[in-house]
């Protein structure tokens, strides 16, 4: 027997089954670009160089040898421990040196510039170019006195001391001393002291300096 309701009730239920497949079929079979993952576009960032910092390695430290160590190897090597003795150099080399090195002569000015600056200035500049040089210090008949640079050398065969006059570069014998100072300066020579240590306590007047360590005196 044909049940119309039940008939009913059947279709009914088809109708809601369809209308159901009908509301979900848009989110099953839609776009389905709504369901899958945004995807950010591969970035692969460049790796950071790893730099390898170039230390260099510094040079040793130079050795500091002591001042007082210096001085000692100093006097050593130029045999003048007391200073009682004197260092010789090269006749030619340093008659040569001198003449060439001393060419702009400052002129003699009284109280300020006088024979015994002459004398000091060319013996420090001697020494800085390798040449030992030293004070000689004149004596004249009336008490006054007078500066030369002096040195000690071997020149045909024989060993000697000689002088310089720093102020005209004339170079003097002790044979010849006294009669160049007596022409030029118009006194009387009576001695001449060579001494290895002189200290000036920058004052210009000779007769206040100290001397020490007599190498030579010549009576005349």
């Amino acid at each position: 027997m044909y049940d119309k309701t039940g008939d009913w009730d059947l279709g009914r239920y088809h109708i809601i089954l369809i209308l159901l497949l009908v509301l979900f079929s848009g989110c099953i079979g839609g776009n389905k670009s709504l369901d899958e993952p945004v995807i950010a576009p591969s970035y692969s960032p460049t790796p950071t160089p790893f730099v390898v910092e170039t230390v260099q390695t510094p040079p040793p430290a130079p050795t500091i040898i002591p001042t007082e160590i210096i001085q000692k190897s100093e006097e050593k090597h130029a045999n003048i421990d007391n200073r009682s003795v004197a260092v010789e150099v090269n006749y030619r080399e340093y008659v040569d040196w001198f003449r060439n090195y001393n060419l702009n002569i400052r002129a003699y000015t009284p109280q300020e510039y006088i024979c015994g600056q002459y004398t000091v200035d060319m013996i420090a500049a001697s020494e800085k170019a390798g040449y030992k040089a030293y004070f000689a210090a004149v004596t004249f008949s009336d008490g006054t006195g007078h500066a030369l640079v002096s040195f000690k050398s071997t020149f045909g065969g024989i060993t000697s001391w000689y002088f310089f006059e720093p102020q005209t570069n004339k170079l003097i014998t002790p044979e010849t001393l006294k009669n160049e100072l007596n022409q030029n300066m118009g006194k009387a020579v009576t001695r001449v002291d060579i001494y290895g240590y002189f200290d000036d306590a920058g004052d210009n007047d000779p007769a206040t300096w100290r001397f020490a360590y007599p190498l030579y005196s010549k009576n005349y």
